[in-house]
């Protein structure tokens, strides 16, 4: 499995935070977002991780060089990182040889989630939880009734109908990839480059290819987008009970 960090972002809801600082090198208990993230795609034992950076790329380049211990890293630039981080993952794609899982680097996730991302999958999978109360600016989720809750029927942050959250995460196995990459270009090609990953999660859930879900309730993750969120993160991390 090849493992995709989207590093790119400028990160502008931090406010001040990120004036000269990309994102995911924001501090958070004592290490940048990028080191976390970091440290939990290499619990899975990847083959390759890709970090896509864009804003201020040489932090990155330099920050990287100090933390990447013997992971199996390769760092591109994406010069247009104020598009959607779709275009992230796509300038991720040359590099992606295998099934592989692409992560947001503003989460972060405790390290026993590593055990229920690892095992194989056969589809898209798109990892959830059911146990954060979700605002207006979180990803919402719907699954299939009758049974089938391991099937996303639609994904946006605009859904008035939704039984769970998108974690950050997603799986896409290698009998998966044509598909995946097929429809990440027909979704830039129809709706635009300011598009998200989620997207394609959204589209291939209108199709016979409907991603499937894997939930990851009951472990906790953080997210930090918000100086508010980020203040809430130090707190968890220093409560000496989140590893």
């Amino acid at each position: 499995m090849n493992a995709v960090l989207l590093a790119a972002g400028l990160g502008s809801r931090l406010g001040s935070l990120t004036r000269d600082l990309p994102k995911a090198l924001i501090p958070v208990g004592g290490r940048p977002l990028l080191a976390h993230a970091l440290a939990f795609a290499g619990r899975l034992r990847p083959s390759r991780i890709v970090v896509v950076g864009g804003f201020c790329f040489p932090l990155v380049q330099e920050a990287l060089a100090q933390f990447r211990g013997d992971l199996p890293i390769e760092l591109v630039e994406n010069p247009r990182f104020r598009d959607g981080n779709l275009v992230s993952l796509l300038t991720a794609k040359p590099l992606v040889t295998e099934g592989f899982l692409v992560m947001n680097v503003d989460h972060i996730y405790r390290p026993a989630i590593a055990a229920v991302v690892a095992p194989e999958v056969d589809r898209v999978t798109a990892f959830i939880d059911i146990d954060r109360k979700l605002g207006d600016d979180d990803m919402k989720v719907e699954r299939g009734a009758d049974g089938r809750h391991d099937r996303i029927v639609a994904i946006a942050k605009t859904l008035t109908k939704f039984d769970c959250g998108y974690v950050g995460m997603t799986r896409v196995p290698a009998t998966m990839l044509g598909r995946y990459w097929d429809e990440v270009d027909r979704a830039l090609a129809e709706e635009g480059r300011a598009i998200h990953v989620e997207r394609i999660l959204a589209r291939l859930a209108k199709t016979a290819d409907a991603p499937a879900c894997r939930d990851i309730s009951g472990h906790g993750w953080l997210e930090v987008d918000t100086p508010d969120e980020r203040a809430g993160a130090e707190a968890a991390l220093a409560s000496g009970v989140w590893g």
